[in-house]
């Protein structure tokens, strides 16, 4: 299975997903034109990522990591992120425990509250860490 890649735009994300290190990385704005297509997409690469490691029988050595570094992210991109990281939140019955980082500009506490709100309705413990 390929590596995810899709460069950022004035509306997208970067977003790099690496089947190898078990590193998947969202970066940027987040308010595509068409949310659901972009995605997607995504959800669709998790998904068989999922089949993949389950068929092989083995997950990245390293964990499961998941970067979240969005300087804007609207509500329909956050439904959007809240369903990606059901997927991965899920993998915890094979027994993986995924650490999920949530960066923040330290001057804007919308992001860091975003973060927080997901992270309440997902039930689970983020790591909050400040852009550079």
């Amino acid at each position: 299975m390929l590596p995810f890649y899709s460069g950022s735009s004035d509306f997208s994300p970067k977003a790099e997903f690496s089947n190898s290190t078990g590193l998947f990385e969202l970066s940027g704005v987040s308010r595509p034109e068409n949310v659901s297509a972009f995605y997607s997409q995504l959800i669709d690469w998790l998904k068989a990522y999922e089949q993949e490691c389950v068929q092989a029988g083995s997950w990245p050595g390293k964990g499961i990591r998941v970067n979240i570094k969005l300087t804007y992210c609207n509500s329909a991109s956050s439904k959007y992120i809240f369903q990606m990281l059901e997927i991965i939140l899920s993998w915890k019955k094979y027994g993986i425990q995924p650490v999920i980082n949530w960066y923040y500009d330290e001057s804007d506490d919308k992001m860091r509250d975003d973060g927080q709100d997901l992270a309440d309705a997902l039930e689970y413990d983020f790591n909050y860490l400040t852009l550079n």
